[in-house]
C-alpha cells in the first residue's frame, strides 16, 4: 500500500453511504486516502486540516452528485485542488446535469459515470488510480482491471491499463527522473522537465492551437494511434473555436471528442435501460 494520503475524497455528507462503498474499492487496490470528518484530529478544524490534506494528496477524487454541487465545502475543496495543481477525478454518481459553476471547474476533465454503468465505472476508477499512482498491484488485484503487458519503447514505457507512455529516463541527459506533477517529470541531474505523451500533446496544443492529428504526430513524435486514443476516450477535445471536427461514428454529426455525438450517446443509454429492465429495477447496495 502507498504511504501517506494518496487520494483526497471530496464529497457531500449526504453521500456518505456511497463513499463507504467507494472506500471499499480503494482498499481493494491498496490505495490510501484522506476524508473528513474522521481524519480530522481532535482539537483541530476543517479549515486547518483540509487544505493541508489536499496539498499532500496525489489525486483529488470528487464524488460528484446533485448534493455535492450544492455543498459550499466541496466547492472550496475543488478551488484548493485547482490552486495546488492536483489531478481531479470526478466520479459522477447520479445523472443530474452539471451546474454552470461545475462546468467551469471541470471543463476538459474526463468524468467517470457510475450512474450509467456502475461496474464499468468501478473498473475505470481502479485503472485510472493504478496509472496515476503507479501502483505495484498483485496479480489477483489486476483481474478486474484487465492486465496489460508493460513494454519499453525508446526512453518511454507504457504503463499497464493505459496507452500513455511515460519517460523512464531524461531525454536530454539520460538522468533519473522525479515525478513532480501530472505527466511532468524533472531530471535529478540536469533539472530539465520531461513529459508523458498526454502532457506532451496538451503542451503542444496550448502552444500551437487547434491543429490536425497528423501535424501533432509530426511535431511531437507521439504516435497517431495514441493521439487518436486520447480523443476517442474523451481525454482531449478539439477547441470550440476551431473549424476542425471529427464525425460521430453512428450518425456522422460533427463532434469535438469521443466517437458519438450527444444524441447518439443518449439513445444508447435509453437502449441499455430498455434491454436491462431486470437489472435496472434491482435495488442497488451502496
Amino acid at each position: 500500500m502507498n504511504k501517506g494520503k494518496s487520494v483526497f475524497i471530496s464529497y457531500s455528507s449526504h453521500d456518505a453511504a456511497f463513499v463507504g462503498k467507494l472506500i471499499g474499492i480503494l482498499d481493494d487496490i491498496g490505495v490510501s486516502y484522506w476524508k473528513a470528518p474522521e481524519m480530522i484530529p481532535a482539537g483541530s478544524s476543517y479549515a486547518r486540516e483540509i487544505p493541508q490534506a489536499i496539498r499532500e494528496c496525489e489525486v483529488f477524487l470528487l464524488v460528484l452528485s446533485k448534493r455535492s454541487q450544492l455543498s459550499i465545502w466541496v466547492e472550496k475543496e475543488i478551488d484548493s485542488a485547482i490552486y495546488n495543481h492536483k489531478t481531479i477525478i470526478p466520479f459522477q454518481i447520479d445523472s443530474v446535469p452539471l451546474s454552470e459553476t461545475y462546468r467551469f471547474y471541470l471543463n476538459n476533465v474526463q468524468m467517470i459515470s457510475y450512474a450509467d454503468n456502475p461496474k464499468k465505472a468501478e473498473t475505470e476508477l481502479k485503472a485510472q488510480l493504478t496509472m496515476l499512482l503507479n501502483l505495484g498491484m498483485a496479480d489477483d488485484k489486476l483481474d478486474d482491471v484487465s492486465k496489460s503487458q508493460t513494454t519499453k519503447t525508446a526512453k518511454r514505457r507504457v504503463r499497464s491499463l493505459s496507452m500513455n507512455r511515460v519517460p523512464i529516463e531524461c531525454e536530454y541527459c539520460g538522468g533519473e527522473l522525479l515525478r513532480i506533477g501530472m505527466g511532468t517529470y524533472e531530471c535529478k541531474n540536469c533539472g530539465r522537465e520531461n513529459y508523458d505523451d498526454f502532457q506532451t500533446i496538451r503542451n503542444y496544443l496550448e502552444s500551437a492551437g487547434a491543429t490536425s492529428a497528423t501535424r501533432i504526430e509530426r511535431d511531437t513524435g507521439v504516435p497517431r494511434r495514441i493521439i487518436d486514443y486520447f480523443f476517442r476516450e474523451e481525454y482531449l477535445e478539439i477547441p470550440k473555436h476551431s473549424s476542425v471536427r471529427i464525425s460521430c461514428s453512428k450518425c456522422g454529426a460533427p463532434i469535438r471528442t469521443g466517437t458519438l455525438c450527444d444524441n447518439c450517446k443518449n439513445n444508447n443509454r435509453v437502449s441499455d435501460i430498455k434491454s436491462n429492465k431486470d437489472v435496472w429495477h434491482t435495488p442497488r447496495r451502496y
